[in-house]
């Protein structure tokens, strides 16, 4: 009997201490696209601030620095570029809000391909950025913690 109280009372407590990491808020970012207009590809060492801009999937481009928010979990950052340009990286990690305006991103690796080929670099652990965001006019604002 003493058992079961000592591994039940455990059980509980890594319950309470998993709910306590990742709490959970509205998800508004899940399968969506967005076009990064300034702060470029977003990088463990990268900027402090990133603009986005909802992507129009009827628009064709070029020359552009995106994030999508693959699921409830996962993201990829990554750019694509006209024809001249054949060095292309992607950021993939896991995301998950902290707080209704804050989100923490989890990069666990980033390739780069085509004419700046090397080896995938992977993280472990991950690398974590805190943002808060905030909405200008039609774009939303990452700033770094």
């Amino acid at each position: 009997m003493k058992q079961f109280f000592v591994l039940s009372s455990l059980i509980l407590i890594l319950l309470i201490i998993l709910n306590c990491e990742k709490t959970k808020f509205p998800n508004n970012l899940k399968n969506t696209q967005w076009i990064i207009d300034m702060g470029g590809l977003i990088t463990p060492d990268g900027e402090k601030i990133y603009y986005l801009s909802k992507r129009d999937k009827t628009a064709f481009i070029y020359n552009f620095q995106a994030i999508d928010f693959l699921d409830d979990k996962n993201f990829k950052s990554y750019d694509s570029w006209e024809c001249g340009n054949d060095c292309f990286t992607a950021i993939f990690g896991t995301y998950y809000f902290t707080k209704s305006n804050q989100i923490q991103l989890k990069v666990d690796s980033i390739t780069s391909s085509g004419t700046c080929m090397s080896p995938t670099q992977i993280f472990k652990p991950s690398k974590v950025i805190t943002f808060n965001l905030s909405k200008e006019k039609t774009q939303l604002k990452l700033t770094k913690k």
